[in-house]
C-alpha cells in the first residue's frame, strides 16, 4: 500500500469521527467518507473543522513543483452543506469542480459562470445524494476508451490494440483505423493525447476526431479511403488510471521524454511511426489541455507554434481549415487565437533540462524533424472554460468532429496541388 494512501485513510479517519456527530436532529448517521479509491482519483485530506470544513490538497506524489488535479468522491454527506477549502490557490478551474452524482456517468460544473473561486468552494448535498465526486474536470480514463471502442467494434477497418507495456507492466492501447479494403493509403495520420494524464478533455476531443473519421458522410469516406491512422489514446495510461498528475513528473513527463525515451510508450510509439509510415507523408496531432485558468491564453483554445517556419505555415494551414470548420459551433476558435513561438511559455527554454544535461524533447518537435512529416502540431482545450463558454464532454467531441473535417480539407489540398507532399523541412 502506497504511504500517501496511507496518509489519506488516516486523514480520512479523523474526518470521519467529526462529521458523524453533525445532525441537525440529534440522531446518530452514518459517518461521511472522502476518498480516492477509484480510476483516476486523487486527493489529500489534510484537517476538517467541527463545522465541516474540509482543508485539502493535490497529491503530488513525483511532481516538481506544483500542479493542480484532483478527483474526489464524498459519501454520506446527504443533506448536509460542506465547504471544501484547498491549502493554495488554482486549484479550482473558473467554473468551479465538476461534479456527478452517478458515479462519472454524467458531469456538471458547480459554477454557470466562468468567475469561482479558485481556492474553495461550497457544496449542499441533497437529501438522497449519498455519493457525489468532485473533479477537476469530467473524468475519462481506460473505462471510458474501452467503451468508446465498443461503438465500431464491427467495423474491419478499426483495430483496437495494445501498443506496449508500461513500467508497472500495464497495457498501454493504442488504436489503428486502416484503409478502406487495404489499399496503401496517401497519407499517414498518428494522434495522441494524455502524454499529461491529468489532461482528460484532451481525451474528449480525440474521440470526437475518431467520430469523424468513422462517419459515414463525405468527410469520413475521404479520410479511410487516403488515410491509415495510429492513435495512442493515453501515452501515460498508468498515470491516468492512478490520478496522477503527470505533468512535470520527475525526472521529466512523458512529453519531454523523445530524447531520452526512459517510457516504453514513447519508445514504442516513436519506433512504430518510423517503421510504418516512413514513406507516407504524415501527420502528427498531439492533444492537451493548458493550465488551470487566467491568463491570455488559458481559457480559449490555441496551438502553440514551433520555431520551425514551414511547420508553422502548415499549422496556419490547418488551423484556418479549423476555424471554419468550427465556426457557429459551440467552442470559439479562431487560428489567431493560435500561440506565437517566443511568446508567454512558448520558448526554446521550455524544453531544456535546468540542471545542463541533455535537453528534453516532446513529441511535436520530435515529429517535425522526421523527413516526411507535413504538419506536426499540440492542441490545447481549456479544462472548463474557453472563451467563456463552458468546455463539457459534448463540446469537445464537437470541436473533434471539426479537427477530423478540417484534416480531409487540409489534406485534399495538399492532394490536389502536389502529388507527393513534402515535409515542412524540405
Amino acid at each position: 500500500m502506497k504511504l500517501n494512501y496511507l496518509l489519506r485513510i488516516i486523514a480520512l479517519a479523523s474526518f470521519a469521527l467529526v462529521l458523524s456527530s453533525i445532525d441537525a436532529v440529534g440522531q446518530e448517521r452514518a459517518a461521511v467518507q472522502i476518498d480516492s479509491d477509484f480510476p483516476g482519483g486523487n486527493i489529500i485530506v489534510d484537517s476538517v473543522s467541527p463545522d465541516g470544513i474540509v482543508t485539502l490538497q493535490p497529491d503530488l506524489r513525483d511532481t516538481e513543483g506544483d500542479w493542480f488535479y484532483t478527483a474526489f468522491r464524498v459519501r454520506n454527506a446527504q443533506g448536509q452543506k460542506l465547504t471544501f477549502q484547498f491549502t493554495t490557490a488554482n486549484k479550482i478551474g473558473p467554473r468551479g469542480p465538476a461534479v456527478s452524482s452517478d458515479a462519472g456517468a454524467t458531469w456538471r460544473f458547480l459554477s454557470t459562470t466562468p468567475d469561482a473561486d479558485s481556492q474553495r468552494f461550497e457544496y449542499a448535498f441533497a437529501p438522497e445524494e449519498n455519493e457525489t465526486y468532485f473533479a477537476l474536470c469530467p473524468l475519462y480514463t481506460r473505462a471510458n476508451w474501452l467503451a468508446f471502442l465498443e461503438r465500431f467494434r464491427n467495423r474491419p477497418e478499426f483495430l483496437p490494440g495494445v501498443l506496449c507495456q508500461a513500467r508497472d507492466g500495464s497495457d498501454v492501447d493504442m488504436l489503428e483505423i486502416t484503409t478502406k479494403d487495404g489499399k496503401t493509403a496517401r497519407f499517414a495520420v498518428a494522434m495522441t493525447a494524455r502524454h499529461h494524464c491529468c489532461e482528460a478533455v484532451a481525451s474528449f476531443v480525440l474521440e470526437g476526431v475518431l467520430e469523424g473519421v468513422m462517419a459515414d458522410d463525405q468527410d469520413g469516406e475521404w479520410l479511410r479511403e487516403n488515410c491509415r491512422f495510429f492513435i495512442v489514446p493515453m501515452v501515460d495510461e498508468p498515470g491516468v488510471e492512478a490520478g496522477d498528475q503527470g505533468k512535470n513528473r520527475r525526472p521529466h513527463d512523458h512529453n519531454r521524454d523523445y530524447a531520452q525515451e526512459i517510457y516504453p510508450s514513447v519508445r514504442a510509439l516513436k519506433a512504430k511511426i518510423v517503421a510504418d509510415f516512413a514513406e507516407t507523408p504524415l501527420v502528427f496531432l498531439d492533444w492537451h489541455d493548458p493550465w488551470i485558468r487566467g491568463g491570455e491564453y488559458n481559457e480559449r483554445i490555441y496551438a502553440p507554434a514551433s520555431d520551425d517556419e514551414n511547420a508553422t505555415l502548415a499549422l496556419k494551414e490547418f488551423s484556418l481549415e479549423l476555424e471554419r470548420e468550427q465556426r457557429g459551433k459551440t467552442l470559439p476558435y479562431e487560428e489567431s487565437y493560435n500561440l506565437p513561438f517566443g511568446v508567454a511559455w512558448n520558448t526554446n527554454s521550455n524544453y531544456e533540462r535546468p540542471d545542463g544535461e541533455r535537453p528534453t524533447l516532446s513529441s511535436k518537435y520530435w515529429a517535425i524533424t522526421l523527413p516526411n512529416t507535413i504538419l506536426a502540431t499540440t492542441y490545447e482545450i481549456p479544462y472548463a472554460n474557453a472563451s467563456d463558454v463552458e468546455v463539457t464532454p459534448e463540446a469537445a467531441r464537437e470541436f473533434g468532429r471539426s479537427a477530423a473535417r478540417a484534416l480531409r480539407r487540409y489534406l485534399q489540398k495538399k492532394d490536389e496541388t502536389n502529388e507527393n507532399p513534402s515535409s515542412p523541412n524540405n
